[in-house]
């Protein structure tokens, strides 16, 4: 039989006011002893807080939602656990939602998270929603709760934001190609449709500009982030003369290494590679390659941050919050002589 706060008083004759205010560790005037009498009883018949109750009264449901495109991918899901676990910690529950990168599950996965009550929500919206954004913007707009959008963003809507500073993170690994010797740069930048995307791919050709080294149309192939358009790219990239490739995520790098390995073409003696995010070292094995770091802890930490910020204060004007990329220099660039 499930225990309710009444028996609790019951059993340690004491108000059922008292009870509450000791369960919930709130500040009042009970001695000790009582205090160790409730926790006791309480823990004796297995007592847990009603949660659904409680937030009746305190307007608040310690729930918080996080919409993400794609679980499988290595970036998002090791920036979902860093966000629950932050979460945790401040003892909120996360509700994950995965969209697979459809604009249509962004906004029914938005209705589906504010009607289960949540106080608040982390979203990186889909590749997709970038084609059409104005019904997306326009339920953004209409939140009654805070929110805030990581790594991808509406730069036409004021809202909280938290990302990384694409376009340096691609000179970095530019830059580096061309310290070890490379002229002949290819690029895997991610869908055209999506912020980072196409910044990755303009930061690409921004920096290849810079360095006065030819942009030549084959050398550039454009994937959607996952696996098999990684793998495609490659089966394109390796009938040019391109020496060197960046890949705009570790999805597609990995998607490139299965197809150099099938070609019997090794890293970094055949090809030098450069990846974004740096998540691939717990996959690899032997070579490791050379990423732009993207450091999805803090990236997860800063989010929560302001999220919680805003739960707390409403008032508060929206955070715009820019991280710095760095690189992180593994053994899969060779130099050449």
């Amino acid at each position: 039989m499930k225990i309710t706060i009444k028996d609790i008083a019951k059993e340690a004759n004491v108000s059922v006011t008292t009870v509450s205010l000791v369960l919930n560790h709130k500040p009042c005037r009970v001695a000790q002893e009582t205090r160790d009498n409730i926790m006791a009883i309480a823990k004796k018949h297995h007592y847990r807080v009603n949660q659904s109750a409680r937030s009746l009264v305190t307007k608040e449901s310690k729930l918080l939602g996080l919409i993400i495109p794609d679980i499988e991918n290595i970036f998002f899901s090791s920036l979902s656990k860093n966000i629950e676990e932050y979460c945790r910690k401040k003892g909120y529950a996360l509700m994950i939602m995965n969209t697979n990168d459809k604009a249509s599950d962004d906004l029914m996965l938005l209705d589906l998270l504010v009607s289960r009550g949540v106080d608040g929500l982390f979203i990186t919206v889909s590749n997709e929603s970038f084609e059409d954004a104005k019904q997306m913007q326009e339920a953004l707009k209409n939140l009654t709760i805070p929110y805030v959008m990581i790594d991808r963003f509406y730069p036409e809507i004021n809202s909280n934001r938290v990302y990384f500073d694409n376009e340096k993170g691609v000179f970095l690994a530019i830059q580096h190609f061309v310290e070890r010797g490379h002229t002949k740069i290819a690029c895997i930048g991610g869908p055209e449709s999506s912020k980072n995307g196409s910044s990755r791919t303009i930061g690409y050709k921004k920096a290849m500009q810079y360095f006065h080294l030819p942009i030549k149309p084959e050398y550039i192939e454009i994937g959607d982030y996952r696996y098999h358009s990684g793998y495609e790219a490659g089966q394109k990239l390796i009938q040019t003369d391109a020496e060197a490739i960046f890949v705009s995520n570790d999805m597609m790098t990995l998607g490139l290494i299965k197809c150099l390995s099938e070609h019997q073409l090794r890293i970094p003696e055949d090809y030098s590679i450069i990846s974004y995010d740096n998540l691939l070292y717990p996959y690899m094995q032997g070579s490791e390659i050379t990423s732009v770091d993207q450091n999805v802890k803090k990236l997860a930490i800063e989010s929560c941050k302001v999220l919680l910020s805003h739960i707390e204060n409403e008032d508060l004007p929206c955070e715009d919050v820019r991280l710095e990329p760095h690189l992180i220099i593994k053994d899969s660039v060779q130099f050449k002589k």
